[in-house]
């Protein structure tokens, strides 16, 4: 995929030109392969960490269907904690089919269908990484994610190339995301004094570990928050220019993995990171493909 950065910019290029090329130049499949396996692992382990079907996923656990005719004539129809099994059963068969590349052209589909439901019938136990995850997911059923590194992939020739505007829907998703909370966080009292992550750290229904914060952290915290404010609100415009993009992503990475380390967010934290394999070139991607058939065939002749 050509960089929009290093398009060049002389007369003869015209306007309509770079806009094609934007979103409808073909590139290599393989991002969107990784990004359906990294989307149907997470799928499955997120699922296997709610796996407790009474609980959370039986009416008479932390379902609420008393209200509801639709979840009242399924239960009824099939026994309460069946029906849900049924929902939790057939979702980890979907995620495990995409993260496999099994049938691709169907199990992505099924998994944002399945995503849908679920959010439907108890969405207590998700977090917005759920919903991150269908934005994702909407992106993916328009390709085949299955061309490479996949079961679906097995006895096929050359990959064929795929449509680059999908990526370009996740790339403007994930800096909505970012943008989004920045604009929130910016209308927040707390944030824009500095004290929020400091709150944060200090409140027991997010942090990891039980640990006061010292006094001497105060202007670190401070710090931070305003780090993490102006990176989100930057993050859409960074992410235009290749080197600004790096540093983008990179400070994205770390702020994500500190957030992991000190907050219990579920994983919010994986799914974003996996996000941003739409922001590297696809033809990066791709070489991993050719690294490898080099190493390949490097052991072959070793071995011979």
């Amino acid at each position: 995929m050509t960089d929009p950065a290093r398009e060049p910019s002389g007369r003869g290029v015209s306007l309509v030109h770079r806009w094609n090329r934007f979103w409808f130049e073909p590139i290599p499949p393989h991002p969107y392969a990784v990004l359906r396996i990294l989307f149907g692992v997470i799928g499955c382990l997120t699922l296997l960490v709610m796996a407790d079907i009474p609980a959370f996923w039986s009416p008479d656990g932390l379902v609420d269907s008393t209200d509801d005719p639709w979840k009242g004539s399924l239960t009824n129809l099939m026994g309460g904690t069946a029906a849900g099994g049924l929902l939790f059963g057939f979702t980890l068969l979907c995620y495990a089919a995409m993260a496999t590349g099994f049938r691709s052209r169907v199990a992505v589909p099924l998994c944002l269908l399945t995503n849908v439901v679920q959010s439907y019938w108890n969405p207590l136990p998700l977090s917005g990484a759920h919903y991150v995850t269908r934005g994702v997911l909407f992106a993916l059923i328009w390709v085949d994610t299955g061309a490479v590194w996949s079961v679906d992939a097995r006895g096929r020739g050359a990959a064929p190339s795929a449509p680059v505007w999908p990526l370009r829907l996740l790339q403007f998703q994930v800096a909505v995301i970012y943008f989004s909370s920045g604009l929130w966080k910016l209308g927040n009292a707390e944030w824009r004094s500095g004290t929020a992550l400091a709150q944060v750290l200090a409140n027991n229904v997010y942090r990891r570990f039980p640990i006061a914060l010292p006094e001497a952290l105060a202007p670190y915290t401070v710090a931070a928050t305003h780090l993490v404010l102006a990176w989100e609100l930057g993050f859409p415009f960074a992410v235009l220019n290749r080197w600004t993009r790096r540093l983008a992503l990179a400070l994205g990475i770390f702020l994500h993995l500190g957030m992991w380390l000190a907050l219990e967010i579920g994983p919010f934290t994986l799914v974003m990171l996996s996000t941003y394999v739409a922001f590297v070139s696809p033809e990066r991607v791709a070489s991993l493909n050719r690294r490898g058939r080099s190493r390949d065939a490097k052991s072959g002749a070793l071995s011979a």
